[in-house]
Parts: C-alpha cells; sequence; structure tokens
C-alpha cells in the first residue's frame, strides 16, 4: 500500500521539525486505521499506532518553538488545549463561526486524549498499556489478551466515534493550521 501524503505537509510555515513529526504521525494514523479495519489483530496494535501518532502530531505542534525543553510522551492533550484557542484551526475544521460548538469539541476530546496518552507504556505505569505484558517486574497479562476499555469506548459509543472524526480530521488539515 502507498500512502499519498496531503499537499498541505507543504503549506504553512511549519519548521523542518514539525514536517517530520507531521508525516511520521499520518504514516502512524494510517496504520491505526488499517488495523482497526481488519477484525484479525488484536486491539492493543491499532491503539499502540493510535498513541504515537496522536503523540507525533502533538510534538509537531510542540516543535513550532524549538525543541522542546523536555521531551515527553504527554504531548497530544497539551496541543488539544492550545486548539481551542487556535481561531486557523477553528476554521479548517469547519467550525469558524461557531465558538462554543469548537470548545465543546476540544473540551470533549481531551478525556479521551489522555487515556490515549496512558498507553504509552512510561506513562502507563504498572498498568495496561498496548506494548509490553505488565506489570513490568513480574509480568502476568500480555497486551493481546487484554479488554482495553478505550477500545470499546471508541469503537461503540458516539464520543469515541467522534473524537477518532476529529483526530483524523486534525490530521488531514494539519499542514495548513500547525
Amino acid at each position: 500500500m502507498v500512502i499519498v501524503w496531503s499537499a498541505s505537509l507543504e503549506a504553512g510555515d511549519m519548521t523542518a521539525q514539525q514536517r517530520l513529526f507531521l508525516i511520521q504521525g499520518q504514516s502512524g494514523f494510517a496504520v491505526f486505521k488499517l488495523l482497526r479495519a481488519r477484525s484479525e489483530f488484536h486491539p492493543c496494535h491499532a491503539l499502540h499506532y493510535l498513541q504515537m501518532a496522536t503523540e507525533m502530531l502533538g510534538k509537531a505542534f510542540i516543535w513550532k518553538s524549538g525543541p522542546p525543553a523536555k521531551l515527553s510522551h504527554s504531548a497530544f492533550v497539551r496541543f488539544l488545549r492550545h486548539l481551542e484557542t487556535n481561531r486557523l484551526a477553528q476554521a479548517q475544521l469547519g467550525c469558524e463561526k461557531q465558538n462554543n460548538r469548537w470548545r465543546n469539541l476540544i473540551l470533549k476530546s481531551i478525556p479521551l486524549a489522555q487515556e490515549v496518552e496512558k498507553l504509552a507504556p512510561n506513562l502507563a505505569g504498572t498498568g495496561p498499556n498496548p506494548e509490553y505484558p505488565w506489570p513490568p517486574s513480574m509480568p502476568t497479562m500480555a497486551p493481546a489478551l487484554y479488554q482495553f476499555h478505550l477500545w470499546g469506548t471508541l469503537e461503540r459509543t458516539a464520543d469515541g466515534r467522534k473524537f477518532l472524526s476529529f483526530v483524523s480530521q486534525l490530521f488531514e488539515r494539519a499542514g495548513a493550521y500547525l
């Protein structure tokens, strides 16, 4: 499969580093969508790519002002909080004159974004993550055997589906507002 990158990657005034993180994030999100569509793969694999892709999108935002003072897996929620006042992103995503709708979209997305961020093993602590068996000191559970609550939320609830649709739109138009 060949992934065709959006021409929007060439638009705007992104730094070279932002562009690199965005490309990697878009690639990861494409893999997430492929894995999500195939029932023979365990949900942990799709969740792993969703976590990595959204982290890359957050880091594309963070790199706008140069290298971050501290590297962290916590980037996506920070990015979403910034979007609340980003009028260019608001316009790109069709909410130009709907400030309350935009604000509510961001606010409703943050709890799910926090759950996605916590999938990173170093943020999951001794609990569930989609990459490694846990707890780290004496594993008793493999991600492939675990029923991730987040997966059920994303797949079976209106809020979960809206969140994934919003994330998809963020990736599609990111080159125009980052």
